[in-house]
């Protein structure tokens, strides 16, 4: 594990969960407000540079320089901030990426300490610079070992490598020392997911003994059906589930685009939970509208969970079972937020005729490595036996309160452990079927980390909009 090859390329929002906060230790006379505007994302580097010329830290000189040239490289840094770039991932220069890291070099060598040892090991690992962040936690491992920051870091690149075997003493030492774990809800996926991966069956934070019992599910009773397909038509049925906010915000455009691209190709159900009287209406309104894409409609009912927006995102698996066994049609499970930008029948003769289709993404970590917004069930004995593995295990761990961030990320990439990999499944780049980044090519357009983001995503979106929302 010396290049790093996924670590560098990892969707940025890993590379922030561990260097938003930052321990500066004393900053003498300086105002609180103006260091933590600095930590939570200033970019005015100039203005900050101004700024600390009229301010007088009363700190020792090499003290003073160095905590003023660390807040001046920290809002350098922030600029690799995931909702500065509007969720896109993107490669900062190597020359800007070299300077921040000339500059960390001079502050620990004003000034030699933990903090300031710790505070740039942070920021390398938010720029990208991978190989300097681990360099310096390596030669400085000695004073580092009770250090929480390094020894996520550490394991955050080792779970991106895939490199357990470098993971095992980390899980090890951080369990030993439940400090370094805290109740970072990230740090204690990262090490449950360690410990499965390293061959073990954890029972808390999320339960993977599911693997291990017979299969579990709720009952099908538990789904009302308010609106049929009109007939079986032998297209597949696109799954998209939401609750009634989402619906609004994010579902009808994305019936929309379907409708645009696929209207040939696809069935459209929706799955909306909880849903009112005004959203089952309007749910006909729009299966009268567009007769093309036979619209069928179910819910569920559920209040006063942990975790609304988990169950939200996981409960769509365990439908999708019951709905596999009663559409006599296979199965697209999207996310509510995507959109459709090109012909489906286009696409699928990259997978031929597998029975169970998902995306793949090399620099991504274990629980990503099959993508929740884009499933493809055929309807055999495959697609049949994976999601009944993914709905049993995320049915046991809502029961047991595990709604945690990932936990339907988390089934899949286990699922697919547990099946194993038959010939009739396919795998597909994700960018060619659901891109982030918005290119060209791809089927779909996934919604970034910052969902309000401006860009072609939200200029497509209106656009259907400003189209069909008359009819």
């Amino acid at each position: 594990m010396t290049e790093y090859k996924y670590a560098k390329s990892m969707s940025q929002f890993y590379r922030d969960v561990f260097s938003r906060e930052l321990e500066l230790g004393d900053v003498g006379n300086l105002p609180q407000e103006f260091v933590a505007a600095i930590i939570e994302g200033n970019t005015d580097t100039l203005l900050i540079n101004k700024k600390l010329f009229d301010y007088d830290s009363g700190l020792e000189a090499s003290h003073d320089a160095a905590l003023k040239q660390l807040l001046l490289t920290i809002s350098l840094a922030n600029i690799a901030f995931d909702g500065k770039f509007e969720g896109k991932n993107v490669r900062l220069p190597v020359d800007y990426i070299a300077n921040i890291r000339n500059s960390l070099v001079e502050i620990i060598n004003i000034r030699p300490c933990v903090e300031y040892l710790v505070v740039a090991i942070q920021l390398l690992f938010r720029i990208g610079d991978v190989e300097a962040a681990v360099t310096l936690i390596n030669n400085n491992f000695s004073v580092l070992s009770d250090s929480p920051a390094a020894f996520r870091i550490l394991l955050m690149i080792c779970m991106i490598e895939e490199d357990y075997s470098l993971a095992l003493p980390l899980v090890q030492e951080m369990t030993a020392k439940q400090h370094l774990i805290g109740d970072h809800w990230f740090t204690l996926l990262m090490v449950t997911c360690a410990i499965y991966k390293l061959g073990g069956h954890p029972d808390s934070y999320i339960d993977f003994r599911p693997l291990l019992k017979a299969n579990e599910f709720p009952s099908d009773d538990d789904y009302k059906w308010l609106i049929k397909q009109e007939e079986s038509n032998g297209k597949v049925t696109v799954i998209i589930s939401c609750d009634v906010k989402y619906y609004y915000e994010h579902a009808i455009s994305a019936l929309y685009s379907i409708y645009e691209t696929n209207k040939d190709n696809f069935n459209v159900h929706f799955h909306v939970y909880n849903i009112d009287d005004a959203t089952y209406s309007d749910v006909l309104k729009k299966k009268s509208t567009f007769p093309e894409l036979n619209i069928s409609c179910t819910t569920e009912y559920f209040s006063g969970m942990k975790g609304m927006n988990v169950h939200y995102a996981s409960r769509r698996f365990i439908f999708a079972r019951h709905a596999l066994s009663v559409l006599n049609s296979p199965i697209l499970i999207l996310d509510a937020d995507c959109l459709f930008r090109k012909n489906f029948s286009e696409t699928i003769k990259l997978w031929h005729s597998s029975d169970l289709v998902l995306t793949e993404s090399e620099s991504a970590p274990f629980w990503e490595k099959a993508l929740g917004g884009f499933v493809y069930l055929g309807g055999g004995l495959t697609s049949k036996i994976f999601i009944d593995k993914v709905a049993s295990f995320i049915h046991s761990n809502l029961l047991n309160d595990n709604s945690v961030w990932f936990l339907d990320q988390v089934a899949l990439s286990a699922a697919i452990d547990a099946i194993g990999m038959p010939g009739d499944i396919s795998r597909i780049d994700s960018a060619i079927v659901y891109d982030v980044n918005h290119v060209g090519y791809s089927l779909l357009w996934m919604v970034t980390t910052v969902k309000n983001a401006n860009g072609k995503y939200s200029d497509y979106k209106k656009s259907l909009i400003e189209k069909y929302n008359s009819i």
